[in-house]
């Protein structure tokens, strides 16, 4: 189910534009209007055009609204014997109009709007919504429909502030890279972030700041990241980064997962411009990746947590830009990792910006921690 959705809302792009539709004016069209006493035959020249779904007619003896749907007239010009054309073909319009339609205004919800189009008998119940205005437009009741879907899908899959995945889309994302990679050479690799203090920060500075630093993480989240890789919220205050590594033996997928993770942190590390320094979150992180040819996507998720959890992970120091090892209190701090593999400014793929050639002086102890 969740795949169907997640197309729905990745790859529907609506009439009218491809954004998704908040109110009715956004998914009407014009349409033609025609007078009540046009003969039936004219009319059915004009549906000759296979643009022309829908006509609206105008009682030119009253204020009356109606319209003829392409469905309707061909159901009319059979009639039940067959005979319908040549009993209709000289008749005015008035007599083949439906002239109760469903008629809304421009800046009625979509949502509100669908609700009532299927409301309506099973007769008209697939009619177009005919919107009113300074002219007559009309809206379809399935791309009415499909919009509601999309919207629906969309918020469903995407976190709304920060327009990043949400858990259950990224969750469901990591399972499908894992099934990707089995039988073959390469590894899916998990960086989990922690906004550190986040309750504290929205106490001290207001729900506004923090909504706003959390907008800022997930714009750079979002933009910045090398090709292959996906980011999602997982939680109010985390983050998660998605990627596959290319096939490599362990000490070159360890430094490569180190690698990405120092990528993403550098990235988020710095205040933006818009945000006092000072409100500017410390950031934690930790990296796991899975067995060659294989993946756990409910394991990798288990241990990235528990590295969080333990102290196992990395805190972003971003007043004065260092990244340093949580240590046990009264224990002198490790020494400094060591030099990151050198990367390719110009080329931002993930496959050549975090591999390395040889193994790193030093190589860090990952391996031991991979989830299989």
């Amino acid at each position: 189910m969740h795949d169907e959705i997640s197309q729905v809302a990745r790859h529907r792009q609506l009439r009218g534009g491809v954004r998704l539709a908040g109110v009715v004016s956004d998914l009407a069209q014009p349409l033609t209007v025609v007078g009540s006493s046009m003969p039936v035959g004219q009319l059915e020249v004009m549906f000759r055009n296979p643009e022309v779904t829908c006509v609206v007619v105008e009682d030119e003896e009253s204020d009356r609204v109606g319209m003829v749907m392409r469905a309707g007239l061909a159901a009319a010009l059979t009639g039940r014997l067959g005979y319908g054309r040549a009993v209709l073909e000289r008749r005015p319009v008035a007599t083949v109009t439906h002239w109760e339609p469903m008629v809304v205004r421009p800046d009625e919800a979509v949502s509100a709007v669908a609700t009532r189009a299927m409301e309506r008998t099973e007769e008209h119940r697939y009619d177009d919504v005919l919107v009113a205005g300074p002219t007559w437009a009309g809206a379809g009741t399935a791309d009415l429909m499909r919009s509601l879907v999309a919207a629906l899908a969309e918020r469903s899959s995407v976190d709304p502030q920060t327009r990043l995945p949400a858990r259950a889309a990224t969750w469901h994302s990591l399972g499908r890279r894992c099934e990707l990679v089995r039988g073959g050479g390469t590894r899916v690799v998990v960086v989990l972030l922690d906004v550190a203090g986040m309750s504290r920060l929205n106490a001290r500075h207001g729900l506004a700041t923090g909504d706003a630093v959390l907008t800022e993480l997930g714009a750079r989240l979002r933009d910045d990241l090398p090709r292959g890789c996906e980011a999602g919220r997982v939680d109010g205050d985390r983050f998660a980064v998605l990627a596959i590594l290319p096939p490599m033996d362990d000490v070159h997928a360890a430094a490569s997962a180190d690698q990405l993770r120092r990528y993403v942190l550098a990235r988020v590390m710095e205040p933006p411009a818009h945000l006092d320094a000072l409100v500017w979150p410390d950031l934690r992180s930790s990296v796991v990746w899975s067995a060659e040819g294989s993946g756990d996507p409910e394991r990798l998720v288990r241990e990235a947590e528990a590295r969080l959890a333990t102290g196992d992970d990395l805190t972003v120091r971003a007043g004065a830009g260092e990244v340093a090892k949580r240590s046990p209190a009264g224990t002198p701090p490790p020494p400094p990792p060591p030099p990151a593999p050198p990367t390719r400014e110009a080329d931002r793929s993930f496959s050549d910006s975090v591999r390395v050639e040889g193994p790193p002086a030093g190589a860090p102890s990952l391996p031991s921690r991979r989830a299989r």
